[in-house]
């Protein structure tokens, strides 16, 4: 690790804004979290009347594939320009890549408003993953590059916090626009689903606004200088210890298993829930809403107890917690069961990730981050990219039953397990050859 000579004062609005930033356009896209589903199996024909009429939608696995379609397409773009985008930061710096990054975030929002097939919601959440890979990883690295060692953990947890309560409050919020849309202009399927898409533009517009309040960490280079800042990165790469070389190359794989247990459980357990346990917006609403909140009060401190006794058994604790929720989701068929897997989940997650992106910024230098942050979201994305298999999987078992210790499980909880047993995997990789850093140091 470098030695920190840097006068972190001048970057504090970063600190502010990255956050702030970060809440604004996840709330925009939470807001459209719940709808999407519905809005899907709307344009199938498969939803002509308000869900919250019905009390389940047995046909929700007919759209599998296609809502599982729809994250592989922002992960593979993400996945394929991450690393990119991470690598020109270093070289061109973070800010630039920001602003063109929130700017094609209002111009693909407004994109969803005009969406009439799920064709074209395809081509805009691939559009979306471009905006995407080119904002995240380099805004990671930002904050990462704004605060000393010391305060490093803590600042990622509030920027992980702001993350977190626009994942509290926009799931919740974008049922409510929704039925403010359904109960004051009378819109009916699909445009009351749509409406909550109007909020998602004025957000990523407002967002955009304030990405040019921030400052820059990285000196561009000029062209003629780019090749000598190059040879500085491949030398600060090889002059790595063993260990931190090797870590590293864990963390690498542990991003491409980690996206295929994601994208096997992200886009399969709205339909899950859809199918067995409730259909009412409103509840989904609140149930992604009470679980982000307890995320939320674990957040900062889990980032702080890193900075003082260190990153790895946070995470260790963490990611073994979350995989053993996700194994006992297909076990849930009520809503207070579900909300009490659910809320578990979300504190595990969050006392890992403020530690874990803390932990990828203390292993390597400043020059490197960028390249660092932007290819372990690459091989994530890769990894999440897998979505459509585990669709296929979900619909091909949906009609099988097995038994589990007396428990009768439907063929999709197959799904959940993969991803479990994938993320156990992962963690075993983790405990053996990633290090301390802070112990290390000492």
């Amino acid at each position: 690790m470098q030695a920190d000579m840097v006068d972190y004062s001048k970057y504090f609005i970063n600190r502010v804004i990255l956050p702030l930033i970060s809440f604004i356009i996840t709330l925009g896209f939470g807001m459209i979290q719940i709808v999407m589903i519905y809005l899907i199996l709307s344009f199938e024909g498969l939803l002509t009347t308000l869900p919250e009429e019905l009390k389940t939608i047995p046909e929700a696995h007919l759209v599998a594939v296609e809502y599982s379609l729809l994250m592989s397409a922002f992960m593979l773009t993400r996945a394929f320009l991450a690393r990119y985008f991470g690598n020109l930061s270093d070289l061109i710096g973070r800010k630039k890549l920001i602003i063109i990054g929130l700017f094609l975030y209002t111009l693909i929002s407004y994109g969803y408003i005009l969406s009439t097939t799920w064709i074209h919601l395809l081509i805009m959440r691939a559009l979306q993953g471009i905006a995407s890979a080119m904002v995240w990883p380099v805004a990671e690295a930002l904050i990462v590059d704004s605060a000393p060692w010391r305060e490093r953990g803590r600042w990622v947890s509030i920027y992980m916090m702001a993350t977190n309560a626009s994942f509290a409050i926009g799931p919740a919020l974008g049922v409510y626009v929704y039925k403010f849309g359904v109960m004051y202009f009378n819109l009916g399927v699909p445009d009351a689903f749509k409406f909550p898409f109007y909020a998602l533009f004025i957000l990523s517009l407002f967002s955009f606004v304030l990405s040019f309040l921030l400052r820059e960490t990285i000196r561009p280079v000029v062209k003629s200088e780019r090749a000598r800042r190059r040879d500085l990165r491949v030398a600060l790469e090889e002059s790595l210890p063993p260990e931190i070389s090797r870590a590293i190359f864990v963390i690498y794989i542990m991003g491409f298993a980690n996206g295929i247990a994601m994208g096997f459980v992200a886009p399969l357990f709205m339909i899950y829930v859809n199918e067995y346990v409730t259909s009412d917006p409103i509840i989904l609403g609140w149930l992604s809403t009470i679980s982000a909140i307890a995320g939320i009060l674990v957040s900062y401190p889990a980032g702080y107890l890193s900075d003082i006794a260190g990153r790895k058994n946070l995470i260790v604790f963490g990611q073994l917690s979350t995989r053993a929720m996700t194994l006992l989701l297909p076990f849930v068929r009520t809503v207070p069961a579900l909300l009490g897997v659910y809320v578990i989940r979300s504190i595990s997650f969050n006392i890992m990730s403020p530690a874990y992106r803390a932990l990828q910024g203390d292993l390597v230098p400043r020059e490197l981050r960028g390249k660092v942050f932007g290819t372990v979201q690459t091989l994530f994305n890769f990894g999440a990219a897998a979505a459509p298999f585990g669709g296929w999987i979900y619909s091909m078992t949906s009609k099988l039953e097995f038994n589990i210790l007396g428990i009768n499980l439907p063929g999709v909880a197959i799904v959940f397990i993969i991803s479990a047993f994938i993320g156990f995997f992962t963690t075993a990789l983790f405990i053996l050859f990633v290090p301390e850093p802070e112990k290390r140091a000492k």
